[in-house]
C-alpha cells in the first residue's frame, strides 16, 4: 500500500488555495495526502481560522482522519473516508471568505446519494476572495452545467474586517460523466448585475446601480437587468456584481465599496472594468472563474476546456495541484494574459 501524497504547501501561488484543491480531491478520489510548509511565506504562516474550516467541512463531509489540524499548524494529514449527506454548520470566527468554504465542501458533497445542506458563517464579501453574489450568481450558473446543481442563499451579509456573515446553500447528488466546454464565448446576450449595501445610509446601492448603468449605456448603449438589494448585515458595508452574458461564455467583476469613496465612483469603476474585459479578448470566461472550474471539471471526469481572458497565478496553482491526483490539467497562454485551461476524460 502506498503512502500518502506529499504536497509542498508554499508552492505555486503559496496561499490556501493548494490546501482547498487537495482537501476536495482527496475526498472525491480516496487519496489521502500530507502537506507541508503551509503558507510559508506568508506574513502569518500557516493555518488560519479560515482554512481550518475548510478542513473541518472537509472531514465532516467524509469521515476523514486528520493530524495537524490546529491554527498556525504548518503541517497537515488527512486520509479521507465514505463522503455522507446531512446538515452542517461551519463557523469561521474571523472574516474569513464564506465562499471557499463552500466551494471546497459542496463537490465533495455533491457525490453523496443524497442532498445536502451547509451553513457558513464569516465574511462573505471580502478582499481577495470570491463574493457571496459571484459565487452564487456566476459560479453556480457554469458549474450547473457540469451537473454540480447547488441553491446558495445569503442570509447576512459580512464585511471585512468585522464578518459576521452567513450563507447557507443546498446541493443536490452529482450525476457525474458531464464535460464542460467553453472555448467560445458565443454572441452577446446581455449584462446583468447585483448591487447591495447593509447598514449604510444614502442610498448606496441605489447609487452604484445607476452609476453602472449609466457608463454601460454611455459606451455601447447596453441595458442591464439588475437586482438591489438592501442586505441584512453585521456590519456597514456595500458591493456590486456585473456580469457580461453570452450565448456560451460568462464574465463577472465583484467590487467592495470602500470608506471614502462615492458609490457612485465603485459603480462606474466596475462598469469600465467589465467592459474592459469584455474587449481585451474573446475569451470565454473570466480569470477568476477559469480557476475555480479545475477542480469541478477534474471531479466531474468528463473533461472540458475553457478559454479564459488571463492565466494567473491562481489557475496555474490549481492545476498543478490537480495533476498531484492523477488528473491530466494543462493550461496554454502566457501568465497575465489570454489563454485556457484542458482537462482530460477520466
Amino acid at each position: 500500500m502506498t503512502g500518502p501524497l506529499r504536497i509542498d504547501g508554499s508552492g505555486g501561488e503559496g496561499g490556501g488555495q493548494i490546501l482547498r484543491t487537495a482537501l476536495t480531491l482527496s475526498a472525491i478520489t480516496g487519496q489521502p495526502f500530507a502537506i507541508d510548509k503551509i503558507r510559508a511565506r506568508r506574513v502569518r504562516p500557516g493555518l488560519r481560522p479560515q482554512h481550518l474550516a475548510a478542513i473541518r467541512a472537509a472531514t465532516l463531509a467524509c469521515g476523514a482522519d486528520v493530524h495537524g489540524a490546529f491554527e498556525g499548524s504548518p503541517d497537515l494529514r488527512f486520509s479521507p473516508g465514505s463522503v455522507k449527506a446531512g446538515r452542517f454548520r461551519f463557523e469561521i470566527e474571523t472574516a474569513g471568505a464564506a465562499s471557499l468554504v463552500l466551494q471546497t465542501v459542496l463537490p465533495i458533497l455533491a457525490t453523496a446519494d443524497e442532498p445536502s445542506q451547509v451553513e457558513v458563517t464569516g465574511g462573505t464579501h471580502v478582499p481577495a476572495s470570491p463574493s457571496a453574489s459571484y459565487l452564487r450568481r456566476h459560479w453556480a450558473a457554469v458549474v450547473a452545467r457540469l451537473g454540480l446543481r447547488t441553491r446558495i442563499e445569503l442570509v447576512r451579509a459580512g464585511f471585512y474586517p468585522r464578518g459576521g456573515g452567513e450563507l447557507r446553500a443546498v446541493v443536490e447528488p452529482w450525476a457525474r460523466g458531464q464535460g464542460l466546454s467553453l472555448e467560445q464565448r458565443g454572441a452577446f446576450v446581455g449584462l446583468a448585475g447585483e448591487s447591495g449595501a447593509g447598514r449604510l445610509k444614502g442610498n448606496v446601492a441605489r447609487r452604484q446601480r445607476d452609476a453602472a448603468e449609466a457608463r454601460f449605456w454611455e459606451e455601447k448603449r447596453w441595458p442591464a437587468a439588475w437586482d438591489v438589494l438592501d442586505a441584512p448585515s453585521a456590519s456597514p458595508g456595500s458591493f456590486l456584481l456585473v456580469e457580461a452574458i453570452f450565448e456560451t461564455g460568462r464574465l463577472a467583476i465583484g467590487f467592495l465599496g470602500e470608506k471614502g469613496m462615492p458609490a457612485e465612483q465603485i459603480g462606474d469603476r466596475a462598469a469600465r472594468h467589465l467592459l474592459k474585459l469584455i474587449e481585451a479578448s474573446d475569451s470565454a470566461v473570466d480569470g477568476h472563474l477559469a480557476d475555480q472550474l479545475v477542480v469541478p471539471i477534474s471531479a466531474a471526469g468528463g473533461g472540458g476546456r475553457v478559454t479564459t481572458c488571463e492565466v494567473t497565478r491562481h489557475l496555474e496553482t490549481v492545476a498543478e495541484t490537480a495533476r498531484l491526483f492523477g488528473f491530466d490539467v494543462r493550461v496554454t497562454g502566457r501568465r497575465g494574459g489570454p489563454g485556457a485551461v484542458e482537462v482530460a476524460r477520466v
